[in-house]
């Protein structure tokens, strides 16, 4: 099996953008991009094996600093040629996701980036708010005081597959920890209108021991939507 055949074109482009722009080493991509073990001795082969499919070799490595794709592009490497039509690619969508959250602020239903083909505007989309999402908590759980950025997650409220117009909108997102979010996913509790904890009925006395004297902390904005918690409370903690 080819090695880009194991990763999907989201993981691609992030590798190659953090070797020939960010200058990261082999090492580094592999274990914080490809999340594989990468020892201090002969680590990072996955991440180098995935470059040189592209040509991409230590003559590349942060070249992107001292030309422009523009400039990269008049080469007859078709292999180099392909890795720097995924950078242009990856960066336009960052680009265009960032002015969808940022700057218009409102959701538009009618071109919803999730039903794109293309996988890494979909990934790119959903990445942004992720960034939001957790600067909006302050990059802390929203139940404990977990702040691991690698422990944290960007948690919908009315699930992804449920309703495609809502997957990109803030108010359908909270920031968890990887426990409280897989304690909300499946229904053990879930949040009143007044962001009470209220509890599901697969809770049982540890599960509300546990989290007896948790808090919800709101965020700067964008806090969660009644309509979605009380869908969350009614259709998954029931």
């Amino acid at each position: 099996m080819a090695i880009t055949k194991k990763f999907d074109n989201y993981t691609i482009a992030e590798v190659i953008k953090a070797y020939l722009l960010d200058g990261q080493s082999h090492r580094k991509i592999q274990r914080e991009i490809l999340d594989l073990p990468a020892p201090a001795r002969g680590g990072g082969f996955v991440a180098m094996e995935l470059l040189h499919h592209y040509n991409i070799r230590g003559d590349k490595k942060g070249l992107l600093n001292k030309k422009t794709i523009s400039e990269l592009n008049t080469t007859d490497d078709l292999r180099f040629k392909k890795a720097l039509e995924i950078i242009a690619e990856l960066n336009f969508v960052e680009e265009e996701a960032e002015e969808y959250f940022v700057r218009n602020q409102e959701i538009n239903k009618n071109n919803n980036p999730t039903e794109s083909k293309s996988e890494i505007k979909v990934r790119a989309y959903q990445n942004k708010l992720r960034e939001i999402v957790l600067d909006n908590y302050n990059s802390t759980c929203a139940i404990c005081e977990i702040n691991k950025t690698d422990l944290l997650v960007c948690s919908h409220i009315k699930p992804w597959f449920v309703d495609k117009e809502e997957r990109l909108n803030p108010k359908n997102t909270i920031c968890f920890c990887v426990l409280h979010d897989k304690m909300f996913d499946k229904g053990y509790f879930s949040l009143d209108s007044n962001f009470k904890i209220i509890f599901g009925e697969k809770a049982d006395n540890q599960i509300k021991e546990l989290l007896k004297t948790s808090k919800f902390k709101r965020p700067k904005i964008n806090e969660p939507n009644e309509v979605f918690l009380k869908y969350h409370f009614e259709e998954i903690c029931r």
